[in-house]
């Protein structure tokens, strides 16, 4: 009947009978090397001009945060020593903040937004943009552990425990070494900070308040980030060539991975491990339940996305270039010497596609999910802006079983004028 051949109209997708509001749809951004970021609706598959608007920055962008309803964006600049707000609603910078000089690694606690720069750390209340500042020294790099109470905060020979609730230092954790990457295994509760020169990684106990072990892994190592599992660690290394793993339960490295071409960056989806290198245009891939498994020699997969090396562009960005997509198992890769971002779907030979950054080099990739997803077993959810208060059509399209219905939602206006009193 008539909702049958509304179904159809949408999904066809008819450049000018497009519904008001698609629960399916996402967006990428992208984080340039211009002081931009591009913002694509990739609805109608991939190719062609899909780039729906343009973010002007007052600085090229280094770090970026999402709200959890996904309604604002953070973006931390370095040289402009500011914070930019933008609204992903209406697509529009709201405004700049001012932090403490070189901002670079932003993380969104509860309510505020954490910023690590070279005075120490800007506390941001999410809300109303005012700030705070602690100032500890430069500080490297910042996590939060996983209940959100605690924040870390690497500086030249210590890691500070900031009370996050109460927004101040609670102790400075004394190490031998000089900490720049940190990460914490929600599995083992225990902080990881990692001196990137001497190799040594350094782990400490938040209720102790003391380092607890230290072990020993290749100078040289970029990054450290826990699987999903929150137990095992993986160390890319790109001056050694090789990716280590952590057991977070032993404390000891359980695997050695040698893979070339500088490997730099990793990244997670619920199944696999995607390793970014430097000097590749191809992105390795392995199997979570192959991580961690001692003696056991880590297979790993690849797949081309490119035609250059992901360090071949004029500057990185220490936010990721390759995240989990919203539809299905895949992945979306930003190749900045390509001027591409591309689309990997799980088990595939290659990229399912890919589309123009418009002569810009994306330095990460994010997704802005606007999509019905699931939250809980049965319930659908999201969040999304409405022009207009009124009584809206809502069609439903299920492929298999194939459902589809019809059924009328009032949306009412967001703040409504108050009623005056009867006289």
């Amino acid at each position: 009947g008539d909702c049958t051949r509304q179904a159809a109209t949408y999904l066809g997708g008819e450049l000018f009978r497009r519904p008001e509001l698609d629960l399916n749809a996402y967006f990428v951004l992208a984080l340039n090397d211009d002081a931009s970021v591009s913002v694509v609706d990739p609805l109608f598959g991939f190719g062609g001009s899909k780039l729906l608007t343009s973010l002007q920055l007052a600085a090229p962008g280094e770090d970026w945060v999402l709200t959890p309803e996904q309604h604002r964006l953070f973006i931390s600049m370095p040289s402009a020593d500011k914070i930019a707000v933008a609204d992903t609603w209406r697509w529009e910078i709201e405004r700049d903040v001012q932090t403490g000089p070189n901002p670079r690694r932003i993380l969104l606690g509860e309510d505020s937004l954490w910023v690590a720069d070279d005075e120490g750390l800007t506390v941001i209340d999410a809300k109303t943009f005012t700030s705070k500042r602690l100032r500890f020294g430069v500080v490297h790099d910042i996590t939060l552990g996983n209940d959100g109470a605690l924040l870390f905060a690497a500086i030249d020979d210590a890691v500070w425990i900031v009370d996050a609730h109460k927004k101040h230092g609670i102790v400075r954790v004394k190490v031998d070494g000089a900490p720049s990457a940190l990460a914490y295994s929600s599995a083992g509760k225990t902080l990881y900070a990692l001196d990137r020169t001497s190799g040594r990684l350094f782990a400490i106990d938040p209720r102790a308040k003391k380092v607890v072990a230290a072990i020993e892994t290749h100078p040289g190592a970029a990054q450290i980030r826990f699987a999903p599992n929150g137990r095992h660690a993986l160390i890319p290394n790109p001056e050694r060539n090789i990716v280590q793993v952590l057991d977070a339960a032993t404390n000891r490295i359980v695997q050695n991975a040698e893979i070339g071409e500088g490997p730099d960056q990793v990244t997670f989806t619920p199944l696999l491990a995607y390793i970014r290198r430097r000097a590749s245009d191809t992105v390795l891939m392995a199997p979570l339940d192959q991580i961690g498994v001692e003696g056991r020699q880590l297979g790993v997969a690849d797949f081309p996305s490119g035609q250059h090396g992901y360090g071949d562009g004029t500057t990185g960005s220490i936010a990721d270039s390759i995240v989990e997509a919203p539809e299905g198992p895949s992945v979306l890769v930003a190749n900045p010497a390509d001027k591409m971002i591309y689309l990997y779907k799980e088990g595939m030979a290659a990229p399912a596609g890919g589309f123009s950054n418009y002569g810009r080099e994306p330095r990460a990739v994010l997704v802005v999910d606007r999509g019905l997803r699931e939250s809980k077993p049965g319930r659908y959810e999201t969040t999304v802006p409405v022009k207009q208060p009124g009584m809206y059509d809502v069609v439903f399209f299920l492929d298999a079983p194939r459902v589809v219905a019809c059924f009328g939602m009032n949306v009412e206006p967001l703040n409504p004028a108050p009623k005056k009193p009867l006289t």
